[in-house]
């Protein structure tokens, strides 16, 4: 009885696909980030190619999928919560990129220049470009909890038409390429700040989608949701139904990456998985609980790998899928391991 007790509390609300989707968006950084280019275009490994650049789509719009109500109640207690959990791994995992690459610089890479200025550079813009330039998606996370919280705030009466303005202005935007001039600014700026318009859209729609119970909805017709979600898929990566932006964008602009977004998350959310023995819960939570840690650590691996194993240059981005899945291995390891620190404080850089 107590196990089941347990099972309950933990399980209750809980979605069993979105945990998967979380583990292969995960995953699809890595092959975003590590995998060579140079690649046949076909068959599963051609999806998951395709795939690669819409798993931060779909992080963003499940961050504040699942944040909503707090925002919506103004909760400023958990905000600010969120808000030092979302800037605890982005400072220590600086830090942590900062000594690392200091020490490849000192014994292994001579030629490789990195000053201090670099790491607060990685702190507060989470976009270095000598060390986690993954990292700008944490400060983009802050910066929007914080500007959602205080629209609701302020114009709660009015906060919904307010956030549909600002996600059709910045859509708007993107295919103008009116935001193209920050280029002209330090690259760590460029990232983030650029970066930052491209994703006001996809954190509204992950609000609305929570705050009128959108995916729930899609759950009574899943079969059909699973079907449409496919085709759609098909569709989009085979013919050009939504075209990208003919400007140039900083990675995640334009529609195509926001609907693709949302047909992964609807795909995987709208089975009724939460069917499958608890077993299977217990598994994929386990396995998906340290997405976090192989978010921020898998650059730095898969430098370490590269060097050890190869012996090349400190260039990454030659390695082929199945060194992704051992980077993904590795890191996941790291993160278990960290995670058995009795320090709640150390926890946070990996859950």
């Amino acid at each position: 009885m107590a196990n089941t007790d347990s099972y309950k509390k933990n399980y209750s609300g809980y979605n069993l696909g979105i945990s998967m989707l979380k583990m292969l968006a995960c995953f699809l950084v890595i092959v975003s980030h590590i995998w060579g280019v140079n690649i046949v275009y076909t068959g599963p490994l051609g999806w998951i190619y395709f795939l690669r650049e819409y798993a931060v789509p779909v992080f963003m719009i499940l961050a504040f999928f699942f944040s909503q109500k707090m925002i919506t109640q103004s909760d400023w207690d958990k905000i600010l919560k969120r808000i030092i959990k979302l800037i605890v791994p982005l400072f220590v995992w600086a830090l942590i990129y900062w000594i690392f690459y200091k020490l490849l610089q000192e014994f292994l890479y001579p030629g490789y220049d990195l000053k201090v200025k670099d790491l607060l550079w990685q702190m507060f813009t989470g976009n270095s470009v000598y060390l986690n330039g993954t990292m700008w998606f944490q400060v983009n996370l802050i910066v929007l909890t914080l500007a959602l919280a205080l629209i609701v705030f302020v114009a709660n009466k009015f906060h919904n038409e307010l956030f549909a303005l600002c996600a059709i202005v910045c859509i708007y935007l993107q295919y103008a390429g009116t935001m193209l001039f920050i280029y002209k600014f330090k690259a760590e700026i460029a990232g983030s700040v650029g970066r930052l318009h491209e994703m006001i859209p996809m954190a509204v729609i992950g609000y609305f989608l929570a705050y009128y119970g959108l995916l729930e909805k899609s759950r009574k017709h899943w079969i059909t949701t699973i079907l449409v979600s496919l085709v759609s898929l098909w569709m989009i990566r085979y013919y050009t139904v939504i075209p990208k932006p003919d400007v140039q964008t900083f990675d995640y602009g334009g529609l195509r990456h926001i609907v693709l977004g949302l047909i992964l998350i609807f795909m995987f959310y709208a089975p009724p998985l939460e069917k499958l023995p608890k077993f299977v819960h217990v598994i994929v939570e386990w396995l998906t609980k340290y997405t976090l840690g192989i978010y921020c650590m898998h650059r730095l691996v898969g430098t370490l790998l590269h060097y050890f194993i190869s012996h090349r240059t400190i260039d990454i981005e030659t390695f082929t899928f199945f060194d992704c899945v051992l980077i993904y291995v590795i890191s996941y390891v790291i993160s278990f391991l960290i995670a058995r620190i009795p320090c709640k404080w150390t926890r946070m850089l990996v859950e």
